[in-house]
Order: structure tokens, then C-alpha cells, then sequence
């Protein structure tokens, strides 16, 4: 028997026990930052400070009374968000400027969609020449140079980050999909990645888990890669907190970001209140909230004339671990491909009740192996 967990996104979820399944899937411009993360730490700083009472600011806020007792701190950048993304934003500045950074988090690292997702860094689902083409090209790379550096320092990637090159498969089961498969791994091709198109033989014969009928395939690319998010996140939290000596950098916690201050003397967004602090920016404030920053940024502005719209919405996902599970193991990472195509197989409902149109669902099924040799399957 295997224990299974299943996050979506929570990770705190309960445990059972689950019988073995069958054996088969599927049946039916960049610059080298090597210093990325490194010992290499700007000498000159920006200290911040501490405000114990609000008088010390000139001018009135607007958008709420405030309270006694929060406490008061200036930075010069302040991020709402520590998942991967909010506190790679911190690294990258305490690193490469002299600004002081402050990370607000209404819960913990990876107690959102950082804890939950499988860790994939992959080329294989990109289209060349969209509007995030450039951006997935660069980040890839990115993450590349990171396990460099982190070797050439005479660490272990897999063991820090959990990132190895696992490569991608991309699977079709039909005809349709299989033809679709080819003409993304030429594109991929002329776009100079290393790409091939599997037929469903060949697939078997790459990952002996997985089969598909005679008309299936797959487009499979060696150098995509995955990594572990959570061990990525105590990396760079690691790295970051060497800098919190020389007051550039905090961390806030447990701490949900309630509103947008403006100041009453400009006009201006001035800082993030939280349910325990306010947070003052010199220089800006980021939103790195994830598929929840559209909603986060709306409630921010609640109170204030300013209306902008962020369509970033979350998509509903579940992710199901098996832990100890010995019967299976992948060599790769899968992906079915209407899972990159979910608006083509889409089933459409109707909301009776509001007359909107109804929003295109899917579903579709990712699985590989984590660092712990566990199936996860999404």
C-alpha cells in the first residue's frame, strides 16, 4: 500500500491509505549571473527604519484610520508575495543594488502555489513567438545558470535546489494530437531547441510507464528541466537572510496585506498596510501574489478612486502524492497535451443564475517523480 497526499493548494492535507494502481499512464537576450544567489554582496547599503508613531510622517493617509498598534518601518521596496517568484524579486535586488526589501506574506513560504506545484521548468508547452516566449527562453536559462553556479561552488543542484534535467514529454493520444505534436516540435526545432517527436513505439520504448494507442505520441524535449520549490524557497530565504544583519532585509509573515496607503500631501501610494504593520516604500511596491494578485490587488484598492484591472486569475488544480510508492517509476516528466490546449477540449457551462457566458474547463494530467523518488501526479 502507498500513503497519498493530495494539495490544492494546501499541503496540509490529510493522509490515507491507497491502493497500488495499474502500471500504465495514459491509457486512455540573457546575461550570465553566476553570482545569482552567491557570496558576492554589495558593500554600501540602505539601512531602514522604524516609526513608532505615526506623527513622524507629514501629511495625512488616506484609505483607513490608524490603528496604535501597528508598527511602522520604512524600506525602499516593499513585495506582497513570498512564493518563488516574490522572493527571487527580493534576491535579485538585494544582490545587484543597494535597496533595502521587505517581504509580506498573508501565511508562509510555499503556502500557496509554490507548495503545490510539481516544479517544472519546461520549454516543451511554450509556443515560439508568443508574448511569453522570450520570458520562458530567459527564465529557463536563468535556472540553468543558478544549478551551474551552485555546482561550481561544489554544492549539488539536486540536493540544494532538487533540479535535475529530467527532460519533458508532451503526450497526444489521437490522431489530431499527435499531428499538432510534430508541428510544435518543428517550431521548436527552428526556434533552436533540442526537440523530437516521439510515435507511440518510440514513447514506450523512451518511458516503458507510459502507453498510448497505435495513433498517440509524444514531443519530447532532453533539456527541460524540475525542481523542488520547496527546498528552491529555504535556498533563497537562506541567501536573502544574510542581508537582514545589515538592515536591507525583513521579513513580515503570517500577515496579510489589507490595504494601499496614499498620501495625503501627493496623492501617491505611499505604503502597505498589513493586519499588524504598515510598511512604507521609498521607491515601489510589487505584487508578486501569483494567480491571486488580480483579486489582492482589487481589495488593495478598495477604498481609493483608482481602478485597475489585473486579469490574473487562479485556475483550479489538484496535485495527489504517493509517498512510498515502488510499483511505477517515471523517468521523465508527463504532460498530457490538452493540458497546454484546455480552450480547444473544453466543456462549456452556463450560469442560469447571472447569464454570463460560461468559463471553459478542463482536465488534464501531469505526473513525475519528486526528489524523494514519490509519483505525484496533477
Amino acid at each position: 500500500m502507498a500513503a497519498i497526499r493530495m494539495l490544492s493548494p494546501n499541503p496540509n492535507a490529510n493522509r490515507t491509505s491507497f491502493a497500488s494502481p495499474p502500471r500504465r499512464l495514459f491509457s486512455c537576450g540573457i546575461v550570465r549571473e553566476s553570482n545569482f544567489y552567491g557570496s558576492k554582496f554589495p558593500q554600501r547599503m540602505l539601512s531602514f527604519s522604524t516609526k513608532k508613531i505615526r506623527a513622524e510622517r507629514s501629511g495625512p493617509t488616506r484609505g483607513s484610520a490608524m490603528d496604535s498598534t501597528r508598527a511602522s518601518h520604512s524600506f525602499d521596496v516593499v513585495i506582497i508575495g513570498a512564493g518563488i517568484i516574490g522572493l527571487s524579486i527580493a534576491r535579485q535586488f538585494l544582490l545587484h543594488s543597494d535597496l533595502s526589501v521587505a517581504v509580506v506574506d498573508k501565511d508562509v513560504p510555499c503556502s500557496g502555489s509554490t507548495g503545490a506545484g510539481q516544479g517544472y521548468l519546461w520549454m516543451v508547452h511554450k509556443t515560439p513567438g508568443s508574448d511569453i516566449w522570450e520570458l520562458s527562453i530567459r527564465s529557463h536559462k536563468l535556472w540553468e545558470l543558478l544549478a551551474e553556479s551552485i555546482q561550481e561552488q561544489g554544492m549539488n543542484p539536486l540536493e540544494v535546489l532538487g533540479w535535475k534535467k529530467t527532460g519533458s514529454l508532451l503526450i497526444g493520444r489521437t490522431l489530431k494530437e499527435s499531428d499538432m505534436l510534430k508541428r510544435r516540435v518543428n517550431q521548436l526545432v527552428e526556434a533552436g531547441l533540442s526537440a523530437e517527436y516521439l510515435c507511440s513505439s518510440d514513447l514506450l520504448l523512451k518511458e516503458p510507464a507510459v502507453m498510448v494507442e497505435k495513433e498517440g505520441g509524444a514531443a519530447f524535449l532532453p533539456d527541460d528541466c524540475q525542481l523542488d520549490a520547496r527546498r528552491t524557497v529555504a535556498f533563497i530565504r537562506k541567501a536573502n537572510e544574510v542581508f537582514a544583519s545589515e538592515g536591507r532585509y525583513a521579513e513580515f509573515f503570517n500577515d496579510p496585506a489589507t490595504l494601499l496607503l496614499r498620501s495625503g500631501n501627493t496623492g501617491e501610494i505611499e505604503a502597505v498596510q498589513t493586519s499588524k504593520n504598515i510598511l512604507y516604500r521609498k521607491k515601489a511596491i510589487i505584487v508578486a501574489a501569483g494567480c491571486w494578485s488580480g483579486s489582492l490587488i482589487h481589495d488593495l484598492l478598495r477604498n481609493s478612486n483608482v481602478v485597475l484591472d489585473v486579469p490574473v486569475k487562479p485556475r483550479k488544480g489538484h496535485l495527489l502524492v504517493l509517498e512510498n510508492f515502488n510499483f511505477l517509476q517515471l523517468k521523465h516528466g508527463l504532460m498530457e497535451v490538452g493540458y497546454t490546449n484546455h480552450e480547444v477540449t473544453a466543456q462549456h457551462t452556463t450560469s442560469s443564475a447571472s447569464g454570463d457566458q460560461g468559463q471553459a474547463l478542463s482536465i488534464s494530467m501531469t505526473a513525475t517523480m519528486d526528489t524523494m523518488g514519490n509519483l505525484v501526479l496533477g
